[in-house]
């Protein structure tokens, strides 16, 4: 058998160093382009200084020098001086070494190489024998002019190079910039967005499951740390959603199983306390009756039991109808009414000036109000009251129900847990029995009618539970 493939993994640190090293790749490519740019102006902006303005400057010194040698030679012609022609000489000596140095090697100007070769064959053997001209003298200056005409072209193309590179430079370096922004912003916006998806899928994922909504694989399309932190998410909640059908068919059979001998015991009890097999004096009664009231809790506790198992195991098989929410309340308060005036607590019911009908199941929605009722009258205290508020919320075409009491309330603490399974605070656990399934299945009955049932902080004490339904707008009455 051939080995199995190991899919390719890029993991996020190795994303964010590849981004990284990109980053830096791009800044160094623009870097180094405006670097060579500027090296190039540089370059010949050192040759325009060094050599081509050294040469207009000597340039300068050959005219003034020729123009010095014109001079004097006219005077010589003229008033026949020997100071003049002496000068003269010493004119020419000097264009000698003007022109015969340094200034002129590699790159000689036409009018320089003719003024070194005219002054050579003149000056060869240092004797005095023959000045040049007049006439060529005005030819020696007006070859340097052109020399001079040259260099200075030569500079202004240079100069205009150095512009045309600078703007080549400054042009790229402003594309460079603008491109490497939008890349690092767009890249990093991409990353950041894969990341933050991914974060929001598993933090999705476990908010349900937190909140005990039926769980949906979370789909992260990535093969990195956070694409294989999700596919552990999905095989443990997958691992939990399994275990708790278990437990739901393992509650469920067991309910059922002790159902039977517990409705035997009930009516044997029943048929004692009836008198079938004799008498019963008070305190054997009394006896029977403990014994029938424990039964019935036993029974009412496997029916709870059996409820949230269907609900946590499927979903919830509705009637809806139209109905008037204020018989449903007043209903509630009529079978809750006993409990109520044994501890002398007053129910208000909602003062309203017309029905409101809403879109419910009315078994479900009973039971919803009484759990509520039932929480409200086992925590508040004697002599109190529980208040039903209704309001229409006619933007949400939606009705708001409350039921208030003036008990001890929750502690903000413990307020996010109060509608898990089996949840029941430590002050509860200390004054009351249960189960802590009642505001679980409330929960599951009203998001099941599409609504949304919550726990509202109020700045008295006691407790505000309020559950919302649709609303009908066009029911006739």
């Amino acid at each position: 058998m051939g080995r199995e493939s190991i899919p390719l993994r890029i993991g996020v640190t190795t994303k964010l160093l590849v981004w990284s090293l990109a980053l830096i790749t791009i800044f160094y490519i623009i870097t180094f382009s405006l670097f060579w740019g500027i090296k190039d102006v540089v370059s010949t902006s050192g040759r325009i200084v060094s050599e081509d303005f050294a040469r207009v400057a000597k340039s300068d010194q050959v005219m003034g020098t020729l123009l010095s040698y014109l001079e004097n030679l006219r005077k010589y012609e003229i008033l026949g001086r020997e100071e003049y022609l002496s000068a003269s000489w010493d004119h020419l000596e000097t264009l000698r070494f003007l022109v015969g140095g340094f200034v002129i090697q590699g790159d000689p100007s036409p009018g320089i190489s003719f003024l070194q070769a005219d002054l050579a064959k003149y000056l060869h053997n240092g004797d005095h024998a023959e000045l040049p001209g007049e006439e060529r003298t005005e030819r020696w200056i007006t070859l340097i002019s052109m020399d001079r005409l040259n260099l200075f072209e030569r500079i202004n193309v240079s100069v205009q190079e150095i512009y045309a590179r600078g703007a080549a430079a400054y042009r790229w370096g402003l594309v460079g910039l603008a491109a490497a922004t939008f890349l690092g912003v767009a890249a990093s916006l991409g990353i950041a967005l894969h990341l933050n998806r991914s974060l929001r899928e598993i933090r999705l994922g476990i908010s349900r499951m937190a909140n005990d909504e039926e769980f949906q694989p979370i789909r992260t399309n990535s093969s990195d740390e956070l694409g294989e932190l999700a596919g552990a998410f999905n095989e443990m909640a997958e691992r939990l959603e399994v275990e708790a059908r278990m437990r739901a068919e393992f509650i469920s059979m067991l309910s059922h199983e002790i159902r039977t001998p517990l409705t035997s015991i009930r009516e044997a009890v029943s048929l004692v306390q009836d008198g079938v097999l004799g008498t019963v004096d008070q305190r054997q009664s009394a006896y029977l009756d403990i014994a029938q009231k424990e039964a019935r809790r036993l029974s009412d506790l496997l029916a709870k039991l059996m409820q949230i198992s269907n609900l946590g195991s499927k979903r919830i098989d509705l009637s809806v109808q139209a109905l008037s929410l204020l018989d449903l309340v007043r209903e509630a308060i009529q079978r809750i009414q006993p409990i109520a005036v044994k501890k002398s607590i007053i129910v208000e019911a909602p003062r309203l000036q017309e029905f409101v009908w809403v879109l419910a199941d009315k078994e479900h929605i009973q039971q919803v109000l009484f759990n509520l009722l039932g929480n409200a009258l086992k925590f508040a205290p004697c002599g109190s009251l529980v208040t039903i508020n209704i309001t229409v919320l006619e933007a949400s075409s939606m009705v708001k129900t409350c039921v208030m009491d003036q008990g001890p309330g929750i502690p903000p603490g413990e307020r996010k847990y109060v509608f898990q399974r089996f949840y029941r605070g430590e002050n509860v656990q200390k004054i009351s029995d249960g189960a802590g399934l009642g505001l679980s299945i409330s929960r599951r009955i009203i998001e099941a009618h599409s609504g949304e049932i919550w726990l509202e902080n109020t700045s008295s004490t006691g407790s505000a539970f309020c559950f919302t339904l649709p609303l009908v707008t066009d029911h006739q009455a």
